[in-house]
């Protein structure tokens, strides 16, 4: 049987007429979805389109709009969620109806699952309850800060946040109407990713030893069939958890532990008396880590912005994969955020606490100095 190959629509294709973002008070990402879900049903009533057609490259749409790729990305999941789009792994964008047939099942999205871990916590903090910044709670539930964003919109667009004033003037995000408890089956779909992280751990324990290289990320997308970025995000989450180990240059990705002993107590590496020359890579981004902090805790105020990378790089004298990987722990903690596009960069959420001074601390004292009284 012949495989019908799907046909790539152009730049040209789209509408002439693009949004006005300027003069609009809706949100780049929604003005855009709206613009392509009205473009959709147009053109497939006048025959301009078919389903099965492959949208344009989001950069390519990013570019004919004026707006980041980000943005793109989102109208593109809005405009999923109406079934107008669907997206599919190796081919792109698809014009949603098209045969049952060359359809594939689409796995929970990080989002979704997101949304339903966050109705719980509207549930228990109930009506007029304030939701905590992205960052925070994407800490708490285990997900980036940009999938809780996109499962705050999703839960304003739906009816139950909205964003208020206070009155220091600061945007709050309130609860305003409960949701039904979300059954345990909803949240418990595995996503993409967590499934290919499941399926590499898999074809590590089967074909791979201790020490040994991993192949290549596009190597492992056409082994595990899924894209690229796909598989660098499962990587990520091995190396969370301590079975992969990335070092640069033509060293690679390395297997640092099985999957099957991944469970395995492993000494903390501040209270080794020795560090593997492997390890001796994570001292320098945990000691720019404290000093990141303590110039926080000293310098800057909650909302400030940080000073860019390259600043930092040469303020600390490390690399700035150095500092981002810094930063990147700060961010996990709740301590700072990242913000994209032409006023974003790193800013602090929230001052660290002062860590507890030990009790007691050891002294070598001269005999010669002790107080008198407390010679025993």
């Amino acid at each position: 049987m012949k495989k019908i190959k799907n046909n790539k629509l152009s730049i040209n294709d789209l509408p002439k007429q693009v949004p006005d973002f300027k003069n609009s008070k809706m949100s780049k990402d929604r003005l855009t979805e709206q613009w392509l879900t009205q473009w959709i049903i147009s053109s497939l009533a006048t025959n301009k389109i078919k389903r099965g057609d492959i949208l344009p490259k989001k950069h390519a749409i990013a570019e004919y709009l004026g707006i980041g790729v980000g943005t793109v990305q989102n109208a593109i999941r809005y405009t999923e969620d109406k079934g107008y789009l669907q997206s599919k792994q190796k081919t792109g964008t698809l014009i949603a109806g098209y045969s049952n047939a060359n359809t594939i099942k689409k796995q929970t999205s990080k989002r979704d699952a997101a949304v339903c871990k966050i109705k719980k916590q509207i549930i228990e903090g109930g009506i007029d309850f304030v939701m905590p910044p992205a960052a925070v709670l994407a800490k708490k539930i285990n997900v980036s800060a940009n999938t809780v964003r996109l499962a705050y919109l999703h839960l304003c667009d739906t009816g139950f946040l909205q964003y208020s004033t206070g009155k220091s003037g600061k945007k709050m995000l309130r609860v305003i109407e409960l949701p039904e408890m979300p059954s345990e089956r909803s949240g418990s779909h595995t996503s993409l990713v967590e499934k290919t992280v499941q399926d590499l751990s898999d074809y590590i324990t089967q074909n791979m030893n201790k020490g040994d290289k991993l192949l290549t990320r596009f190597e492992l997308s056409k082994i595990l069939n899924v894209s690229v970025k796909t598989v660098h995000d499962a990587v990520n989450t091995l190396e969370a958890r301590g079975i992969l180990h990335s070092r640069r240059g033509r060293y690679g990705t390395v297997i640092a532990q099985m999957p099957n002993e991944a469970e395995i107590f492993q000494p903390m590496r501040e209270r080794s008396i020795f560090a593997k020359a492997d390890d001796a890579i994570f001292y320098r981004w945990e000691k720019i880590e404290n000093a990141l902090t303590k110039m926080i805790k000293e310098e800057f105020e909650a909302g400030m912005k940080l000073p860019s990378m390259d600043i930092l790089s040469e303020k600390f004298d490390v690399s700035t994969n150095t500092i981002r990987k810094a930063l990147r722990m700060l961010a996990n903690k709740g301590i700072v955020d990242f913000q994209r596009g032409r006023y974003g960069g790193t800013f602090v959420l929230d001052i660290p606490e002062e860590e507890n001074a030990n009790a007691y601390e050891w002294l070598a004292v001269t005999p010669g100095f002790i107080p008198v009284g407390m010679e025993n």
